[in-house]
């Protein structure tokens, strides 16, 4: 377990706790908070350490766990899908061992990203979040956009890809070019979520969102991409299109 530095042992899921998650995800599509705790929970029910709880771990932990659960217990079936290129039909089987050992080769070392404009160094610490940051995440989302309407849902979720990235933000250091003795440096993993909002909106745009400087491009390079990543997409049988059809309910369920 990166996040401890040591082993911990979970018991296998009864088919009870994998019908309640599955109905929870079912009646609460749209509502992540909600599939996340119970996720969160099923983790530290099925954990056998006592007094482990989840929410101390880091998200990539989390994603981790429920991989290693699930590969001896959900998703053996086969997974069915047609070609959006040609309409074929297509099934193969999730290689949970290939993707098991992609996960165990991961770097989970701090990354380090530097950039800057005319006046000032911009110096991150970049890793994965905690899953209670996670978790606190996603209640102050829908708490705020429950009540929206579908179009405007499409729209905040946008929105909420960009502000579930700021989470991997561990830590910045600004740096005045004119005056190297004038720096700050702000540790957000201990910070409220909206402090946090708070402090990344006076940041200049093209510190935050180029597509060659930009920290979240990077973030969303460095860890986003390469969690799906490793998941094997497939070729269709007669054309030879690779696509993630049939695999993208499965990276959205962990």
């Amino acid at each position: 377990m990166n996040s401890l530095k040591r082993e911990v042992m979970f018991n296998e899921v009864s088919v009870t706790d994998q019908k309640i998650l599955s109905k929870t995800m079912i009646q609460n599509e749209n509502r992540k908070d909600i599939v996340y705790d119970t996720q969160c929970a099923l983790i530290n029910k099925v954990c056998a350490e006592e007094g482990f709880s989840v929410y101390r771990l880091t998200e990539f932990d989390r994603i981790r766990i429920l991989m290693e659960i699930y590969s001896s217990n959900y998703f053996h079936d086969k997974i069915t899908y047609k070609c959006p290129e040609c309409g074929c039909e297509n099934s193969y089987i999730l290689d949970f061992d290939k993707i098991l050992a992609k996960f165990n080769a991961f770097d989970l070392q701090d990354v380090k990203f530097t950039t800057e404009d005319r006046n000032r160094v911009y110096s991150f610490t970049l890793n994965y979040p905690s899953v209670r940051a996670v978790s606190n995440f996603y209640k102050g989302y829908m708490k705020n956009y429950r009540n929206v309407s579908k179009k405007e849902q499409e729209a905040l979720d946008d929105l909420g890809n960009i502000e579930y990235i700021n989470l991997f933000i561990r830590k910045v250091e600004l740096i005045n070019k004119k005056n190297p003795n004038d720096h700050k440096l702000a540790d957000l993993s201990i910070m409220p979520y909206d402090d946090v909002e708070t402090l990344l909106s006076y940041f200049p745009q093209n510190i935050m969102f180029d597509e060659e400087k930009g920290v979240l491009k990077h973030i969303a390079k460095e860890f986003i991409e390469k969690i799906n990543s490793v998941f094997q997409y497939e070729k269709c049988a007669q054309c030879g299109y690779e696509t993630k059809e049939g695999m993208g309910n499965l990276i959205d369920f962990f």
